[in-house]
């Protein structure tokens, strides 16, 4: 059968080497035959560029988009191959300075910069809220990486598109193999976060809830870890100025498999993310997870956890204390459950699932134009 062919928008690989890039990036590897051109910001390119060019045209890019926005000049470059063949746009901001059409595909991970303004700022909120309305004049088709995201899409930008899918994201295969390597200045026991140093993240309120835990007296430490983003520069101060805590920065994967493997729980009650891939894969070694009661993350470990409210400090103290104290039968109870829904997180099923939506996506031309086998096929 032949392969429907896209022009795939990865601009998103200039600025964001988080999860976000690495499932992406996942897409592209695996379905090549799919994206004859790949456009980064004004280039076509066979791989993303990387090191300090990356960061020269990632800065041009944000340029452009701060100062043209949504405007009809200029587009983006689209080569002669793919006129009038379907855009893969794999992150929403991306459409400000693309043509979009009802035919084409659009990625949204969580809609946090319009429905969270005060944790991106409103340069950032603004150029994304342009974006989703034009998504939404379009009626494209969306796809979404968990239930939570495409649930809080529909409330505040309604259902008329041609279709609006959900792929959940996937525990990595190599997550539970591979070497380790202990990390320099860490030692058993202790609560273990990964994430990005941002402000989204929750990293002040948890260094808060830890510092009045008392389980530094206990001899229970707490180390976080992730890339720095919006907030990162408050979160180490703060960080510097508590017993136990130790702020790592990056890791390498030897280090955080070491770090899953050592730690006594796992700890992020976000305030806004898109799916939530590390509380899973910390259960996957052995870590019940605390995270945000609602939302993406709590679908992600299928509820079983601790669940917390994430902007109430009493909430997450609360849970860090409950975490290191739980009894080895509630612990095993929790790790069951989570194990079990990351089985069904897989890899080969999250690019199946993609494989599907493009190979079909010609043939779907009506909201919610997913017949409902196709759909209990690709939602995880």
């Amino acid at each position: 059968m032949k392969k429907n062919q896209y022009l795939m928008d990865f601009s998103l690989g200039l600025i964001n080497r988080t999860g976000a890039y690495f499932v992406c990036r996942d897409i592209l590897e695996q379905l090549p035959e799919y994206f004859p051109s790949v456009r980064y910001w004004r280039m076509m390119l066979q791989r993303t560029p990387d090191g300090t060019s990356r960061r020269i045209v990632a800065r041009l890019m944000m340029l452009e988009l701060r100062l043209l926005r949504g405007r009809e000049i200029a587009h983006w470059p689209e080569g002669r191959f793919v006129q009038g063949r379907t855009r893969l746009i794999l992150d929403p901001l991306y459409v400000l300075r693309s043509k979009l059409e009802r035919e084409d595909i659009v990625q949204c991970h969580d809609i946090g910069p319009v429905s969270h303004p005060e944790l991106f700022g409103p340069l950032i909120s603004g150029l994304y809220e342009e974006a989703y309305q034009k998504i939404k004049r379009t009626g494209c088709g969306m796809v979404f990486v968990s239930d939570a995201s495409q649930s809080a899409f529909r409330e505040r930008y309604g259902d008329k598109f041609r279709f609006m899918q959900t792929v959940a994201q996937y525990v990595r295969p190599g997550i539970l193999s591979g070497e380790t390597s202990p990390c320099p200045g860490v030692k058993a026991p202790f609560l273990l976060t990964v994430g990005a140093l941002e402000l989204r993240k929750n990293h002040l309120r948890v260094l808060e809830a830890y510092q009045r835990s008392g389980l530094h007296k206990r001899g229970v430490g707490y180390v976080f870890c992730g890339a720095r983003g919006i907030g990162s520069d408050e979160i180490l101060k703060k960080a510097s100025t508590i017993p136990g805590v130790t702020a790592l920065g990056y890791v390498t994967e030897p280090q955080l498999r070491w770090l899953y493997m050592n730690g006594c729980g796992f700890v992020l009650p976000s305030m806004l993310e898109g799916f939530g891939l590390p509380p899973i894969e910390a259960a996957q070694r052995g870590l019940v997870p605390l995270v945000t009661a609602g939302g993406a993350q709590e679908e992600a470990i299928g509820g079983a956890g601790v669940l917390v409210d994430p902007y109430c400090l009493e909430s997450i103290t609360d849970g860090l204390v409950r975490l290191v104290d739980m009894s080895a039968d509630e612990r095993s109870a929790h790790l069951q459950k989570t194990v079990r829904r990351g089985k069904v997180l897989t890899f080969n099923r999250y690019i199946s699932a993609w494989d599907k939506i493009l190979q079909k996506n010609d043939k779907f031309m009506h909201t919610d134009g997913w017949a409902a086998s196709d759909s209990e096929e690709l939602v995880a």
